[in-house]
């Protein structure tokens, strides 16, 4: 899915699909396997590439500082802390 949204063409934001799967990936239970982080980290990171305006726009951000949060709290996933 990261690989997907990377390849996405420039300045045409997320789309709707995209847009509606970005709440559930902020969820704490997806990081709680730390097999999940590395791929997580990637498709947030083509988030962030791809629609930080929307992203801001849709006041998501302290939700995805969160992940950050909680990435950093642990010695076991602090490497997936982008």
């Amino acid at each position: 899915l990261a690989q997907l949204l990377e390849y996405r063409p420039k300045n045409t934001g997320l789309g709707e699909a995209y847009t509606m799967l970005f709440q559930p990936l902020l969820s704490p239970v997806l990081w709680d396997a730390k097999g999940n982080v590395p791929a997580l980290t990637r498709l947030l990171q083509a988030y962030l590439q791809k629609g930080a305006a929307e992203i801001i726009a849709n006041n998501q951000i302290n939700p995805l500082l969160g992940v950050f949060q909680k990435l950093l709290s642990s010695k076991a996933t602090e490497i997936g802390a982008f």
